[in-house]
C-alpha cells in the first residue's frame, strides 16, 4: 500500500492526499521503505563527513611531505606514488558513495511505483543507464513500464478485479433447518427416510 492510498483509505479526499504531499517536501518529511531510516541515515551522512575530512587531512599531509621533501629524488618519488594511490582511493570512495547515493534513490523510486519485491526489481534493472539528476531520476521510468509489462505479477494492481477474483466463491447446497423433503432421486436419502 503506498502513502497515497494509505490516506485515502483513511477518508481523506484526493484533493487533501495531494495537499499533504506537496507540503511534505516542502516541510523536509520524507518517506522511506527502509526501516529506522531517521536513525541510520544521520550516521551514515556523519561517517560520510568524517571519511572527507580524513580525505582533505591526508591531502594536507601530503602536500607538507611533498614541501619538506623537495631535493631527496627517493623520498620525492615515494610520495609521487603515495599521492597516487590516495588519489585512486579517493576516487573509489567517490565512486563508491555515488552508486550508494544511486540505489538508495532507485530504491525509493520503486516504493513508490507499487513493486511487491524491491530486491527482484533491483536485478532486472540495467542500472548503468540510470542517471541520478537534478531533474530525477533519468533511465528508471521506462525499464520500469517495460518490466510491469512483461512481469506485472512483481507489482501490487491498481484495482480489485471483480470479473475474475483471487478466491473463489463456495456456496453449498445445504439444509440448515432439517424440515425440508429428501431428494428421491437420491438413493441414501431414500433409505433413510424409511427410518424416520
Amino acid at each position: 500500500m503506498t502513502f497515497q492510498e494509505y490516506l485515502t483509505s483513511k477518508g481523506l479526499t484526493e484533493e487533501q492526499v495531494q495537499g499533504v504531499i506537496d507540503g511534505m517536501g516542502e516541510n523536509k518529511f520524507f518517506l522511506a521503505s527502509e526501516e529506522k531510516m531517521d536513525e541510520r541515515y544521520p550516521k551514515i551522512k556523519a561517517e560520510n563527513e568524517q571519511l572527507k575530512g580524513q580525505l582533505a587531512t591526508n591531502q594536507q599531509e601530503l602536500e607538507t611531505l611533498k614541501k619538506s621533501a623537495e631535493g631527496n629524488e627517493d623520498l620525492t618519488k615515494q610520495l609521487t606514488d603515495l599521492q597516487a594511490a590516495f588519489n585512486n582511493s579517493k576516487a573509489e570512495s567517490e565512486s563508491a558513495l555515488k552508486e550508494q547515493q544511486k540505489e538508495f534513490a532507485i530504491k525509493l523510486a520503486l516504493k513508490d511505483s507499487g513493486t511487491l519485491d524491491e530486491n527482484i526489481i533491483m536485478g532486472l534493472l540495467n542500472k548503468d543507464i540510470i542517471n541520478i539528476t537534478d531533474d530525477g531520476i533519468m533511465g528508471l521510468k521506462d525499464q520500469i513500464e517495460k518490466i510491469q509489462g512483461e512481469k506485472p505479477f512483481l507489482f501490487q494492481k491498481a484495482e480489485p478485479d471483480n470479473e475474475n477474483p483471487d478466491t473463489p466463491q463456495i456456496v453449498t447446497k445445504g439444509n440448515a433447518t432439517g424440515k425440508d423433503k429428501p431428494d428421491p432421486s437420491d438413493p441414501f436419502a431414500a433409505k433413510l427416510a424409511k427410518y424416520e
